[in-house]
């Protein structure tokens, strides 16, 4: 699993163009410095640290520890290369922090072998967020995003979204946030009536943000309900300032702070929706029981055949949005070639209310149809069947996973 940029401290030219090679061709960016406070600097652009030789006053042992006494640089691995075998010098290195000591002569498969290992570990951890239970105890809660898209606009995306982040801050308040990256016309924050002051066009400004969760974090608007969102821009024209690898900046640095991310994608496929899937683990396919949104769904699946599969599990929900029934469930199943989880019911009251008045179903009508269907898509899509047995995040397939397309 290879890590998008590994800092590589090392003084000597030779080392250290044998080293970027070889981690080059394992598929890894590597940025390397000679100097021990600029490494400082930049550890925290990267995925992991590897310390080397060091000329100056400093050490590769004081550069490790001074990672180590930062609190922001606490999910960054650091594998330190030791200039012996002996045992002293490992232990020295583990004492002031360092998560993993290779010693020379080393071969290049077994550094990228103990990288690949140290990345797993790290990941896996920053996947699990303890959280306080009713009896004191800490338990783990995995850390997830999902996704909520249609190609088709107008089926209810953001009715979605914004539901199912509701119902899980009331699980678990100030931990989950809603994204809204329909990002010419979002209207995450028009559903929960909260004033946007700042917007996802200001985080790909804040280069800082990109990085650090808790700085990312000062961006989001807080609901009285313990939900928080980060509202799409404000006008069309500033959705050009987020590019693809701000989105993904954005969800790769967010998992930091919040333990459920919730993406209205709007209903726009392009490079950064497709960053947006691939980061996800489940993604919630929202379609409308007419041919024109069947079609349009029919064609993003088609495309993500050709395009190969994306890393997520799907969902695909049902939105009656018409009073009479125009096809029926059999149909819909028939067109989209596999089960829909869960149907929700046709009200011509309840969500336009909610809309207007900036109050999600779940909490202004939370004994109603619509409520209890909603509830029931957070359990499909978040809940139990979102983790894996360990308590890390499941990856049961790609997007297309579970289909069965029919001639």
């Amino acid at each position: 699993m290879p890590a998008a940029t590994i800092l590589l401290l090392e003084a000597d030219a030779s080392t250290r163009d044998t080293i970027s090679a070889a981690l080059t061709t394992a598929g890894y960016t590597v940025n390397s410095v000679n100097d021990a406070d600029e490494a400082f600097r930049r550890a925290a652009e990267h995925q992991l640290v590897i310390l080397d030789i060091v000329t100056g006053p400093k050490t590769a042992i004081d550069v490790c520890r001074e990672i180590r006494a930062t609190p922001s640089m606490a999910a960054i691995p650091v594998l330190c290369i030791g200039q012996t075998d002996e045992v002293e010098e490992r232990i020295r290195f583990l004492e002031v922090g360092a998560d993993d000591v290779i010693a020379r002569p080393f071969d290049d498969r077994e550094l990228e072998a103990r990288i690949e290992a140290l990345l797993l570990r790290f990941q896996r951890s920053k996947n699990l967020a303890p959280i306080l239970t009713s009896n004191g105890t800490f338990a783990s809660l995995s850390r997830r995003i999902v996704a909520v898209f249609s190609p088709k606009g107008g089926v209810g995306t953001t009715t979605i979204a914004t539901n199912l982040g509701m119902a899980m801050a009331s699980r678990h308040p100030d931990r989950v946030v809603v994204v809204d990256m329909d990002l010419q016309f979002g209207q995450v924050a028009t559903h929960l009536n909260v004033d946007v002051k700042r917007s996802l066009a200001d985080v790909a400004r804040d280069e800082a943000a990109l990085r650090e969760p808790d700085l990312l974090r000062t961006y989001a608007i807080r609901h009285d309900a313990g939900l928080h969102v980060l509202a799409a821009p404000p006008t069309p024209e500033l959705a050009d300032l987020i590019s693809t690898q701000h989105v993904e900046a954005i969800l790769e640095t967010i998992l930091g702070t919040y333990d459920t991310v919730i993406v209205d994608a709007g209903s726009e496929l392009d490079d950064r929706t497709m960053a947006i899937f691939e980061k996800a683990d489940n993604v919630i396919l929202v379609v409308n029981p007419e041919m024109a949104a069947l079609k349009a769904v029919h064609s993003l699946l088609d495309f993500l055949n050709e395009a190969g599969s994306v890393g997520a599990k799907t969902t695909f929900v049902l939105n009656n949005m018409f009073a009479r029934e125009i096809l029926k469930m059999r149909d819909v199943e028939s067109a989209l070639g596999t089960k829909v989880s869960i149907e929700l019911p046709y009200d011509p009251f309840l969500y336009l209310k909610a809309v207007n008045e900036g109050v999600p179903v779940v909490v202004g009508a939370p004994r109603s149809g619509p409520a209890d269907r909603l509830l029931k898509l957070v359990d499909v899509a978040i809940g139990d069947d979102a983790v894996d047995g360990t308590g890390g995040r499941s990856r049961r397939g790609g997007l297309l996973s579970g289909l069965r397309r029919r001639a």
